[in-house]
């Protein structure tokens, strides 16, 4: 093979035999790397190539099959919250409100407690320590609810004074640990946005990262708008300046197409940027253009800029962009990765969040 082989995309086994078939219907031979010859059907990365003299016709191809893709995003009608009654998780509902007042929507907000859990209980002592337990269950089971509708009475209060009487506004108490409790309401509320405000110290905490923010949005397929404890962020009128982290695959596609009708109606400055040490690469000039096409044609009342930012690390790269543009939200997709790959390379969106101090919207893959 005399044609130097390049990576067009990087999917999983299943969407990758999709993108194959796609292609070589349409005359461009490719190559699968990195499948599981045992169980293929688990392979994750899988790593679609091409011969680098085909990447001006398989990008045409690409952008057309992308843009079917991407059809059918419209306006969050639901906005599910989750509170634990900090300032800051206020702060997060009285924005949601805002929204849910501009696009018609319904806000219902979800606070999860933790019931007592025993180990190590001696027999002889198990029927009383049950009785201790089941009364410290009523106990928080009851003082929970009490803080959920206090809660809520404010919310409503803030709702009608401010010009909201018509946003419906709903709430649930549910049992167990956040990222599950929140998971699992996602499946049966079917929300169209997540929107939870989080203290600036637990941005730094594995635990709140990885169960909650990045675990959410992973496993419910939920844009989720995470706003920091020191954000000034009081309302969508007050985002001007608006960066998207691209990567030029397809989740971008659908990632601006959510983007731009989320910020419809507003007058932002959208500006879609990559980092690389290479911005003269001949493939991300491609990709480049034929995403800036897509903008173009599909967003026509909407101006969007495209940038490549010359740097080695993403998230530094962003954060001197952030700073010097006057960046007031920033949205990227959360691509799903191997728990090897987590833990010895972190994600771009667990790197923005560990120091976040503007509002970032995060798309799942």
């Amino acid at each position: 093979m005399d044609d130097k082989l390049i990576v067009i995309a990087n999917e999983t086994y299943t969407s990758a035999l999709v993108l194959q078939s796609y292609l070589e219907s349409n005359g461009i031979k490719c190559y699968l790397k990195n499948v599981n010859l045992v169980q293929p059907n688990v392979s994750d990365n899988v790593k679609v190539q091409i011969a680098e003299n085909d990447v001006e016709k398989a990008i045409k191809l690409l952008a057309a099959y992308r843009q079917e893709k991407a059809k059918g995003e419209g306006q969050p009608r639901k906005i599910l919250v989750p509170v634990d009654f900090s300032e800051h998780s206020k702060n997060a509902a009285y924005f949601a409100l805002k929204l849910a007042n501009i696009y018609k929507s319904e806000v219902k907000i979800l606070h999860v407690f933790n019931s007592p859990v025993v180990d190590m209980i001696p027999f002889t002592d198990a029927a009383s320590i049950q009785i201790d337990v089941d009364i410290s269950y009523q106990i928080l089971q009851k003082t929970a609810k009490e803080n959920l509708i206090k809660f809520f009475n404010k919310l409503r209060k803030f709702a009608d004074d401010n010009g909201m009487k018509d946003v419906r506004i709903g709430y649930s108490l549910c049992e167990g640990f956040a990222s599950y409790a929140i998971v699992d309401m996602c499946r049966r509320y079917k929300p169209g946005m997540i929107i939870m405000g989080t203290k600036s110290e637990g941005f730094r905490s594995t635990e709140l990262v990885g169960s909650v923010a990045a675990e959410v949005v992973r496993d419910s397929e939920v844009p989720i708008l995470v706003i920091p404890e020191h954000a000034n962020l009081k309302g969508i009128d007050e985002v001007k300046n608006v960066l998207y982290a691209t990567r030029f695959d397809d989740n971008d596609f659908v990632a601006i197409r959510k983007l731009v009708t989320i910020l419809s109606g507003f007058s932002v400055n959208l500006v879609c940027a990559n980092v690389t040490d290479d911005p003269d690469n001949k493939m991300m000039l491609a990709k480049q253009k034929s995403l800036k096409n897509y903008a173009k044609k599909t967003f026509k009342k909407t101006p969007i800029e495209f940038e490549m930012i010359r740097g080695k690390s993403a998230s530094e790269a962003f954060k001197g962009y952030i700073t010097g543009k006057n960046i007031n939200l920033m949205a990227l997709t959360m691509h799903k990765r191997g728990v090897l790959e987590r833990l010895f390379n972190p994600s771009l969106t667990r790197k923005m969040l560990s120091d976040a101090e503007i509002p970032l919207l995060i798309f799942p893959e």
